[in-house]
């Protein structure tokens, strides 16, 4: 089975349109969406739509769910709070019943997918350091927890005798005695200073996993950001140096 990992679109269709065709060339089984599939950029019905067409499953991210009236807002700095704010007005009944749906986590037996952390994936909180790392392998039991949520790819491996490392080395072989987190990045706003799209690609037989990038028009979505008139400037700008 081979199933493309997708995360933080946050609206960008640009960028989530050139996933999807990089996902068709790569023959993947199935598409599985960590969210945050809106919030930040100019698209969110859009990007909604291609989501709910083409992902077998979704994941509800923290910027869905604040857009639905669900997150204190407070918990965001002033331009996340701006973009949820005009989501929300823009968000189309189709597109809140889509994201009103979607779960937390869900589990494929020897991998599992949540958006945000393993633990308490209702309270978003970020895996940053290996600390951070420590708390998500002790709520989870699977080999493999993929997550997005900070739009910085990465891998850490847990070694039977407990030591952890950050890790960029792709293609990954998972092996039998070791236990992983993987942020797979993001799509539409990646914070990596490479401005490319990021999205996964897991190969369950045997378990290997990679990490793909692949440019996209950065120009076309920051015109169409600027021509909102509402969102931030700076959620354009920072598009062009993955920051």
């Amino acid at each position: 089975m081979r199933y493309g990992l997708i995360s933080d679109i946050h609206a960008n269709l640009e960028a989530l349109e050139t996933v999807l065709a990089a996902l068709q060339n790569e023959a993947v089984d199935q598409i599985l969406c960590l969210g945050d599939v809106i919030g930040y950029g100019p698209n969110p019905n859009e990007c909604v739509k291609l989501v709910q067409q083409h992902a077998a499953i979704c994941l509800i991210g923290n910027h869905d769910e604040a857009s639905l009236g669900r997150v204190d807002l407070d918990l965001f700095n002033y331009m996340a709070r701006q973009a949820i704010e005009w989501t929300t007005d823009q968000l189309s009944d189709e597109s809140k019943e889509f994201l009103r749906a979607l779960q937390y986590t869900k589990s494929y037996g020897e991998f599992m997918i949540v958006h945000a952390s393993p633990d308490e994936p209702r309270r978003w909180n970020y895996i940053l350091n290996l600390e951070d790392a420590t708390q998500g392998f002790e709520a989870f039991t699977e080999s493999i927890c993929f997550i997005g949520h900070s739009h910085t790819p990465w891998v850490i491996p847990l070694q039977p005798d407990g030591r952890m490392r950050v890790s960029h080395d792709y293609p990954l072989a998972v092996k039998d005695d070791c236990r992983y987190l993987i942020n797979i990045g993001s799509v539409g706003q990646p914070r990596d200073r490479n401005p490319d799209a990021a999205f996964g690609i897991l190969d369950t037989g045997p378990l290997r996993y990679t990490l793909k990038r692949v440019p996209y028009d950065v120009a076309k979505t920051q015109k169409k950001i600027r021509a909102t008139g509402a969102l931030p400037a700076f959620l354009a700008d920072r598009l062009a140096t993955g920051q």
